[in-house]
């Protein structure tokens, strides 16, 4: 072959340049072309001007000498693209069974660096398959960074490489902790060298300098992100603690930190293992002394479900069970827990949440934490309390298994009222209630009949929300005015913003797709809500007991001062008026009572209730309004 090729030279039908080039590339040489990939030299044809090419997907291609020459990087038998040309199978094979060594082979063959998008390039969809590539590498991932002959980079704008050989493990974490720049990178450095203390020789020395410079590092990043400034100084202690004899002096304790960060505590705790969590606990309990349980209590909203649930534990583990259970039980006669605890008490019904699940108010505090999740437009839209209800067939059973019919029928027209349940899944709870409760069948199905209720009171007939003239019509017009002005402009404006450019940065394309979301929400919510409203002016309203439409008039048993209060439509609350709205927890507890009947309401103090006796009842008619 080498002299078919000087021959050409000789002859002057080939440049020696271009000759030694073409001598590289003979038969059976493995080469890389930048845009067909890797393949193998099949045979020459000299005198024809050309060679032929088994590229990968392309085979017998052929190419002319001079762009042959000028285009094909030879690849040594070593690199990793040959031995994928020469096997494929067995190379995507060693790729699963041994990533560790398959990426030391790759960085190897491109020079010991690559950036992750050169990396993907080179072997997804090659070597490993496009649909299994990020499980591969998630998983390889995991295993590389236990091998300190790599750097693994935090973000994607820094290499994938191999260390100098010469760096010991030793001076390899030292390094990497001093480099990195994220961390939670940084965490996981205090990991690797908990896990690896044996590379150092005397650690206690090594170390120092780096465990010190944390305490500044975590005062910089609490203010920014608390939670991984925390696990930081968690994992210092942790290595620390393993070292056994340094003494960092007066640097930063996770106690101080927690004592001054208090308003971040379910920021802290929110998506944090739960070993981490555990010394979270512990350090709580140091800062905060003998005030620790009301602590750990006070930050159990807006810590996410598994920080919730750990709580409630650890108190319980501590024998603060009593003091939980006395938080959850103010909590629910206030409507004034959150989704996550709702959703908590509710999950764990049968063991440490009985109590509570027990409560009177736990119905109308899982309909009113669900509303105002809905309603508010700053929090993510997935709802562990909402799926909850769905999901677990037996919750509403138990729920309702201790109420009597008022209260049944009650939550029945909350969940047929309430826009937090749409289509088939408010269908399918209705169904659930149906089943268990036949007694509510006329407020789905919207037949009436002559049925009084256990206490004399005669009950509602009808599936409608019972609603004045007045609040009905004020929906509708906002309903309209939705419909017919704001959708249109937003419409309008979502066109305009679209002419700005690239939609990935168009902030003002963004914002009113956002504004589109809340309108279309708004719109299906008053729609539902109209839909399931019957207008009246309460000229029907039954006076033999307290029911919509009537006026009360109450004694304090304590004090024995009278009150006036209003009952109305399901929209019609007006405090200053003394007008309430027979859905509010109020009217839920004043239904169905009678003349002489004494009623437990809740006061406007944390935990207490008052009680009021039913002097007497008249009728509603709107000149008293």
């Amino acid at each position: 072959m080498q002299e078919q090729v000087q021959t050409l030279v000789d002859a002057g039908r080939l440049d020696a340049k271009l000759g030694e080039k073409v001598s590289e590339l003979e038969p059976g040489v493995f080469c890389l072309h930048k845009s067909w990939g890797p393949g193998v030299i099949k045979e020459w044809d000299l005198f024809g001007d050309k060679m032929t090419i088994d590229f990968e997907g392309k085979p017998d291609h052929a190419m002319k000498l001079q762009f042959a020459a000028n285009s094909l990087e030879v690849l040594d038998n070593e690199h990793i693209f040959a031995k994928f040309v020469g096997d494929p199978e067995a190379t995507k094979q060693f790729a699963l069974d041994d990533p560790i060594s398959f990426a030391f082979e790759v960085l190897s063959s491109f020079g010991g660096s690559l950036f992750l998008d050169h990396w993907e390039d080179r072997i997804k969809g090659r070597i490993i398959p496009d649909d299994k590539y990020k499980s591969w590498w998630e998983s390889a991932k995991k295993k590389i960074r236990t091998d300190r002959r790599f750097v693994l980079p935090s973000k994607r704008n820094l290499p994938f490489e191999l260390r100098d050989e010469g760096i010991t493990p030793a001076e390899a974490l030292i390094g990497d902790f001093t480099e990195s720049k994220d961390i939670k990178a940084k965490i996981s450095v205090l990991e690797a060298m908990s896990k690896d203390l044996s590379v150092f020789d005397e650690p206690a020395i090594e170390l120092e300098e780096i465990l010190k410079s944390i305490s500044p590092q975590v005062i910089v990043a609490i203010r920014r992100s608390p939670g991984a400034a925390v696990e930081l100084l968690i994992a210092r202690d942790d290595l620390v603690e393993k070292i056994g004899n340094l003494d960092l002096g007066d640097s930063l304790k996770l106690s101080d930190v927690l004592r001054e960060n208090k308003a971040n505590f379910s920021e802290i705790l929110k998506g944090m293992g739960v070993g981490r969590q555990r010394q979270i606990y512990d350090a709580i309990k140091e800062a905060y002394g003998d005030q620790w349980p009301s602590e750990l209590i006070g930050c159990m909203e807006g810590s996410g479900a598994r920080a919730i649930g750990e709580i409630t534990k650890y108190l319980s583990e501590n024998g603060h069970d009593e003091l939980l259970s006395e938080h959850l039980l103010t909590g629910l006669s206030q409507r004034s827990l959150g989704f996550e605890v709702v959703a908590w008490i509710c999950k764990e019904r049968k063991g440490l949440s009985a109590e509570s699940f027990a409560h009177k108010g736990i119905s109308a505090s899982i309909i009113g934490a669900l509303e105002r999740d809905h309603l508010d437009e700053t929090t993510p839209k997935t709802n562990r309390l909402h799926d909850l209800l769905i999901d677990d067939a037996e919750l509403i059973p138990d729920l309702l298994a201790e109420s009597d019919d008022t209260e049944i029928r009650h939550f029945t027209r909350r969940i047929q009222s309430t826009p937090v349940f749409e289509g088939l899944n408010k269908n399918s709870l209705l169904a659930r209630i149906v089943k268990k409760f036949p007694l509510v069948e006329d407020l789905i199905t919207g037949e009436k009949k002559d049925k009084k209720g256990g206490d004399g009171a005669e009950e509602e007939k009808s599936s409608s929300l019972i609603v004045s003239w007045e609040s009905l019509q004020a929906r509708q017009e906002k309903l309209d005015d939705i419909i017919n002005k704001k959708i249109p402009e937003n419409s309008k404006e979502i066109g305009v913003a679209r002419e700005y450019g690239d939609l990935k940065e168009n902030f003002e394309f963004k914002a009113a797709k956002q504004q589109q979301a809340v309108l279309m929400r708004q719109k299906a919510e008053l729609e539902a809500e109209i839909a399931t409203a019957r207008g009246t002016d309460f000229s029907d309203a039954n006076t033999s007991s307290i029911s919509v439409g009537t006026i009360v008039e109450l004694e304090d048993v304590g004090t024995g001062n009278s009150e006036s209060v209003t009952m109305l439509g399901a929209w019609d609350t007006d405090t200053d008026k003394g007008i309430i709205s027979y859905l509010s927890g109020m009217g839920n507890a004043m239904l169905g009572k009678s003349v002489g009947d004494e009623i437990e309401l809740p006061t406007e103090k944390e935990g207490e209730t008052r009680l009021v006796r039913v002097k007497a009842i008249s009728a509603y008619a709107k000149e008293n309004s």
